[in-house]
């Protein structure tokens, strides 16, 4: 055995832990001496026989072995498949005398690292450190695949945790899609990944996709815009898109989110109509109720969680505007809008539905949240009614308890209409 230092693979410098197979010392010390001739570090191992070759592989770490082909009772190749057997990544090179052509060609095909002749053991060092280098080139290539593994991991952690839709698109083709991609347009991961993008573009928007990709492509701009696209089930939903450039494995790929903004989009188109506020109380239309309500039913079929419908019927606004004029029962219905306007979350939408009737939609509510609204107002009304007392009946339903259509829910909610001073909780538990 050796001690003097080698010029050994970069990594490799500490002293090599050699495993020969080898039932002749002769044999064995001549090859010891031709790797000690190289300056090779090394300190080697003689085994003979298969039980301690096992038992050497099972207690110590080997950098490489080397291995005659004929052994007292057994092969170089039987070692072999015993290495194999076990998942050791150990270079594995036979050193023996002739084989013949088709025999070395069976070894080689079974995986063995490297075949030399004992007639030629001046080869053997370079063979050696040829065999070391390999074995660095495969770890750092699993390291490298097991980091990149571990990154695409965190990446989909990270991406299917988030409510945008994420699509990476490689070329042409779409190679990556996330779990909220899959929620918003209705089809799943593999439809998505073979779906050809126009397929989910609205014929509307496609020209305006095809502009802002050639800008992005010539001047990198990464502005977000608003597109229609098409669900799996004919459905039109409005995404704003920002789009950007990644790599992946040193390749190119472009990465696409996109965050649904339909409801944000159908108030600013009711907005535009001029047909989203009633024009006496300033609150929202029964028509743009009803668009509200078609969202909130969207929304609680993607999150599982439902919401609650909140109708209030005024009793005699007929007889005051016979009884004291027009303006003021309309000063009346005033005032019980802006009571209900103050006393809502931002979330809640708040509308005039009929001459006598308002309607509150309150998002991931459940009858609780509908119990506590209806005792706000109740507060607020005899703060702000004293001079004229109105009569409100009030009422609530739960989505989808109640029924798919917002006329279910109101004829739930109205078939227990409860006077709003003598207001209980149970009153409110009995509409759900």
């Amino acid at each position: 055995m050796a001690s003097n230092q080698a010029d050994l693979p970069e990594g490799n410098r500490t002293q090599l832990q050699i495993l020969m197979l080898e039932d002749y010392h002769d044999d064995f010390e001549l090859s010891v001496r031709t790797l000690q001739a190289a300056q090779l570090d090394f300190r080697a191992t003689q085994v003979e026989t298969r039980e301690e070759f096992v038992r050497l592989l099972e207690t110590g770490q080997y950098d490489i072995i080397l291995s005659d082909y004929r052994l007292s009772g057994w092969t170089g190749l039987d070692a072999f498949e015993i290495l194999r057997q076990q998942g050791r990544d150990v270079p594995f090179i036979l050193v023996s005398g002739a084989l013949g052509e088709q025999k070395v060609i069976e070894c080689m095909k079974s995986g063995i690292t490297d075949f030399i002749l004992k007639t030629n053991l001046s080869s053997l060092p370079a063979s050696v450190s040829r065999a070391l280098d390999e074995k660095k080139i495969r770890e750092e290539r699993k390291r490298a695949e097991a980091a990149l593994r571990e990154s695409e991991r965190r990446f989909r952690v990270l991406a299917d945790s988030i409510a945008s839709a994420v699509f990476i698109y490689e070329g042409t083709r779409c190679g990556y899609v996330n779990r909220a991609a899959q929620t918003l347009t209705g089809y799943s991961e593999n439809e998505l990944l073979a779906l050809n993008s126009w397929d989910l573009v609205h014929p509307d928007s496609r020209q305006l996709v095809i502009e802002r990709s050639l800008a992005h492509l010539k001047n990198g701009q990464t502005s977000g815009y608003d597109i229609k696209i098409l669900t799996k089930q004919g459905d039109v939903r409005w995404w704003e898109v920002r789009s950007g450039k990644i790599e992946i494995e040193g390749q190119p790929a472009g990465l696409i989110t996109a965050a649904d903004i339909t409801d944000r989009k159908l108030s600013e188109i009711a907005l535009d109509q001029g047909s989203a506020r009633d024009p006496l109380t300033g609150l929202f239309s029964s028509g743009y109720l009803r668009t509200i309500f078609h969202s909130e039913v969207r929304r609680s079929e993607r999150t599982g969680r439902s919401f609650a419908v909140f109708l209030l019927k005024v009793d005699g606004v007929k007889q005051l505007n016979e009884r004291s004029g027009l303006p003021e029962g309309s000063r009346a219905l005033c005032k019980l809008a802006n009571v209900i306007g103050t006393v809502c979350r931002a979330a809640d939408t708040a509308s005039r539905y009929t001459e006598d009737e308002f309607v509150v939609v309150l998002p991931e509510t459940p009858i609780a949240g509908a119990r506590q609204l209806g005792l706000r107002i109740e507060a607020g009304l005899k703060k702000e009614a004293q001079d004229s007392p109105l009569v409100v009946n009030v009422g609530a339903a739960v989505f989808p308890q109640a029924g798919p259509t917002i006329d279910h829910l109101l004829r739930s909610a109205g078939r227990n209409l409860k006077r709003l001073e003598s207001a209980s909780k149970k009153q409110f538990a009995r509409s759900a």
